[in-house]
């Protein structure tokens, strides 16, 4: 898009995809001031990769939730579920030898 956009300019490129400019706009608002729940979620995840490596990749979110909180840090578990899961990060488990 950046490409293009000094050549041809933002409006006939966005004509042809078939965005609305309102859209585009939002977009580029949005990665230029994140909302303050987009901030939290990023020092959140540095802190759930810390203690996800520490472990040696073997705690999942409840062990996780349950260590955040001993550091004081409250937040939901299913909250730490879903970063946990938009960053492939999973903890180890046992499967059954039968």
């Amino acid at each position: 898009m950046q490409q293009l956009r000094g050549r041809f300019g933002v409006e006939p490129i966005l004509r042809v995809l078939g965005i609305a400019s309102s859209t585009y706009y939002g977009w580029v608002q949005r990665q230029a001031n994140p909302s303050p729940r987009q901030r939290d979620d990023e020092e959140l995840v540095a802190e759930i990769v810390d203690i996800h490596t520490t472990s040696g990749g073997t705690y999942g979110s409840p062990r996780v939730h349950a260590t955040l909180r001993r550091r004081g840090i409250q937040v939901s578990r299913k909250r730490v579920e879903r970063l946990m899961r938009s960053h492939e990060l999973q903890g180890a488990f046992l499967r059954k030898k039968w």
